[in-house]
């Protein structure tokens, strides 16, 4: 099991939030330890964010239980009623990401505070302060994220998986079970991407001056998403439409194999050239022989249009429309991966130009 940064910063933020309450010398300092670790955020901009938010909850609910406790006491029903109104308060403030830490205010609060011992209640206020701020620096301080680094290595992965994917598709060499399970790994890989690539606008945009290159960066890695999405899409349709159209005897087959091997190739190619393993080409458009397999697709699959509309067999047809999706597809692909090539060499080329 691996030990990830946010793991570090937890029991960081935790270590400094005891440190602090030991040396002011504010029990008990384990109200303390909880807020540095529900404070933990994997970004400086919602660090900042949430400590806003924190702070005004943390707020909220110590002046609510300080004000029931003196008024009403602190029965357990009375408990109960004040965590519903810091509930519902906090929810009208849009503050829903801090509701937990507002409740233990509340019942850390109610628990000690008296007519006559209400320093005690904003000791207990005073703690969770100490947790959130312990937290917001370590966050701002220690390890910050590099998450352009790992947008990259995950795109890199499911790439190579989903090309693994669709070339033993075609072959039909991968069992039905193994392929289900390679599959709902990959809608996984997806969802995580999705949130990476999420922290990685924020990393960029929220507390740094946009540069050109830096925005180019950031289209550049929205276009590997898109392909990977493109990609997965003609995964489905393949599945689909594959084996229900012309048997694997078909001249077609071979060449729609052999343009789906040049197409992933070309695909993890694009991937080195942006991470300097390949040099820059001179041009950004697809290669001549893909270029040519393309049209050789397309002209074979017309003409076999022509010769399936001339026989009278309904089952020529509907295989002929099972093929028409699979065709479509490897010619989208083709599209959004000259798209990435040249956001990659416009990219390289300006990083050349600066130097």
């Amino acid at each position: 099991m691996r030990v990830g940064a946010r793991i570090i910063k937890t029991g960081i933020a935790l270590i400094l939030a005891l440190l602090v309450c030991k040396w002011l010398k504010l029990n008990p300092p384990v109200i303390a330890a909880i807020a540095a670790t529900l404070s933990i955020q994997p970004t400086l901009y919602r660090t900042w964010k949430q400590l806003r938010e924190q702070l005004e909850a943390n707020a909220i609910g110590a002046v609510i239980g300080v004000i029931a406790t003196y008024f009403l006491g602190a029965q357990p029903l009375i408990v109960g009623l004040v965590v519903m109104i810091v509930i519902l308060i906090n929810l009208r403030l849009k503050l829903e990401d801090s509701l937990v830490l507002s409740i233990i205010t509340v019942i850390a609060v109610m628990e000690v505070s008296t007519g006559n011992n209400l320093q005690l209640a904003w000791n207990r206020f005073f703690l969770t302060v100490i947790g959130i701020l312990s937290a917001a620096i370590v966050n701002a301080v220690f390890i910050p994220p590099h998450y352009e680094k790992r947008l990259f290595n995950e795109v890199s992965e499911l790439t190579d998986k989903l090309s693994f994917m669709l070339r033993t598709l075609v072959h039909n060499e991968m069992e039905e079970k193994a392929f289900r399970k390679e599959k709902n790994e990959a809608k996984s890989a997806f969802k995580s991407i999705e949130q990476i690539y999420d922290l990685y606008i924020e990393e960029r945009t929220r507390f740094r001056k946009v540069t050109y290159s830096g925005s180019k960066k950031l289209v550049l890695f929205k276009q590997m998403v898109t392909v990977l999405y493109k990609e997965m899409d003609m995964l489905r349709t393949f599945e689909r439409h594959i084996y229900s159209s012309f048997t694997n005897e078909h001249y077609l087959f071979p060449m729609i194999k052999h343009q789906l091997v040049e197409l992933t190739d070309y695909h993890k190619n694009i991937l080195m050239t942006y991470s300097g393993v390949l040099k820059t080409k001179e041009t950004w458009q697809l290669p001549e022989p893909i270029i040519e397999e393309n049209d050789r697709v397309l002209h074979e699959f017309m003409l076999l249009y022509k010769e399936v509309k001339s026989t009278p067999e309904e089952q020529d047809d509907g295989q002929w429309k099972h093929l028409f999706p699979i065709v479509a597809e490897i010619f989208e692909y083709a599209n959004q991966l000259e798209h990435l090539n040249k956001l990659v060499h416009t990219f390289h080329t300006h990083q050349s130009e600066e130097d």
